[in-house]
């Protein structure tokens, strides 16, 4: 996993992008969930650009990038601790009949407990890695909304189906199959 500052133009950038979203159909977080998906786009798009690599955003709730002739989705979560491999990646369910992407990119961003609001909340961005749709729906565990998870104490809020980050390519890696 790649371990990243957030410089400002990023936060710049998403929050622009954030406000100019509408609060989407089934949203559980509103404003603050806009925010953290915009600010995970923005941080590979980023990485993306550094590395040399062109890419369409979209913004669509197909999905965000098209890259080469794939379609990417970014799933971004919010964290309170470090990332850790043995942790989950999710995809909500209630997306997956329209969100037939390629890939799947995983990012965590890092907050310090208590503090809630805010875009500048988030102190680093952790790009976890990638994983093919088939890889994710193949492997993955599906959770259904009020399950919860033994290992970790999770409550599901929707279906989702969850991965390991230990199951997911390096972005890295998955970089040097692009170009």
């Amino acid at each position: 996993m790649l371990k990243l500052p957030i410089p400002e133009h990023v936060y710049e950038l998403a929050q622009e992008r954030a406000d100019a979203m509408p609060i989407l159909k089934g949203s559980h977080r509103g404003v603050a969930g806009n925010e953290v998906g915009c600010l995970g786009e923005v941080v590979v798009e980023q990485l993306l650009e550094c590395f040399g690599v062109g890419f369409q955003f979209k913004g669509a709730t197909s999905h965000d990038l098209q890259v080469g002739q794939e379609l990417w989705e970014i799933k971004t979560k919010d964290r309170t601790v470090p990332p850790q491999p043995s942790y989950d990646c999710s995809v909500p369910l209630y997306n997956s009949d329209h969100q037939t992407v390629d890939r799947y990119i995983f990012v965590s961003l890092l907050r310090p407990k208590g503090q809630d609001r805010g875009i500048r909340r988030f102190s680093t961005a952790y790009v976890l890695g990638a994983a093919s749709r088939e890889r994710v729906f193949e492997h993955g565990q599906i959770w259904r909304a009020g399950e919860t998870d033994p290992s970790n104490g999770t409550k599901f809020w929707t279906d989702c189906v969850n991965l390991p980050i230990s199951r997911l390519d390096s972005f890295v890696q998955l970089l040097s199959n692009v170009n």
